[in-house]
């Protein structure tokens, strides 16, 4: 498969419109986000898109890897006031926001036993900590979890980690290639590590397409005319969905479009049966 190619299978219950729709909402709950100053963490683009998704899926258990500031945190329990929250991150007391409803954890996703999850038709998982997503979807289906929103998603050539979009490129991942995110290089001071070397190859591609029910990429809100690396943010390099809206509406809705470069293709996928 070409770097140029935009991938999606099956479909999901929403529409374009429907996403539409609910953009000004959204802005009302974004004002009160408890973390102003998120930066290395979600913005506003990825935020509407989990806050919607969340939304329509309606979860009975939500795992989120990936904590950060505890801007997410606070996020998915906006987006799903009943469901039961699990966090993970091994550097808890960076959070700025602390939800009194929510199990921590320090562990790793992969280590922690999730059979007390006896629903997992009704869970979501929620990976925003960097690690390799191929790896992150065959754990989720060892402990028999379907739905995922990976919030990383990077296109091919960057990224600190092996993202979907990359295997569905048969692109693989160079550590030489792959610019660190300010998130990333804060843990690398911390803790460094190598990043991997996944040599470009089909068989990720295909695992995937055996795999998976639904791949979806929620669309940007806007698109500028270049991307957060400071280049073209065109077809050729980076294949997007249709943004929702035109900048003739960027007045309209300027917080999405002052932010709209910290789009990294955030996608919704469901394993089958």
């Amino acid at each position: 498969m070409s770097i140029h190619s935009l991938v999606e299978i099956g479909t999901v219950q929403w529409s374009k419109k429907d996403i539409i729709e609910e953009l000004h909402r959204f802005l009302e709950v974004y004002k009160s986000r408890p973390v102003k100053d998120n930066e290395g963490g979600m913005k506003a683009p990825h935020m509407f898109a989990t806050w919607f998704m969340v939304r329509k899926l309606k979860p009975k258990y939500i795992i989120e890897s990936g904590v950060w500031k505890g801007q997410g945190t606070w996020l998915l329990e906006q987006a799903a006031p009943d469901a039961q929250i699990f966090s993970i991150d091994p550097k808890l007391h960076y959070r700025k926001y602390i939800g009194d409803k929510v199990t921590y954890y320090d562990d790793d996703f992969s280590t922690i036993d999730w059979s007390e999850i006896g629903d997992k038709e009704n869970a979501l998982l929620f990976f925003d900590d960097h690690q390799n997503a191929l790896t992150r979807l065959k754990q989720s289906r060892a402990f028999g979890f379907k739905k995922i929103i990976f919030e990383d998603n990077y296109p091919v050539k960057h990224g600190d980690c092996y993202s979907l979009k990359k295997a569905f490129s048969d692109a693989g991942l160079s550590p030489t290639s792959a610019p660190r995110s300010l998130r990333s290089k804060l843990k690398q001071l911390l803790k460094p590590a190598k990043t991997e070397n996944i040599p470009p190859n089909s068989e990720d591609r295909h695992y995937l397409e055996a795999n998976l029910k639904t791949y979806y990429e929620f669309p940007p809100i806007f698109k500028k005319e270049k991307t957060r690396w400071g280049d073209a943010w065109n077809e050729e390099n980076y294949p997007t969905k249709p943004p929702l809206l035109n900048a003739a509406r960027k007045e309209e809705y300027k917080t999405y479009f002052d932010e709209a470069a910290f789009y990294t293709w955030i996608c919704l996928v469901e394993l089958k049966d």
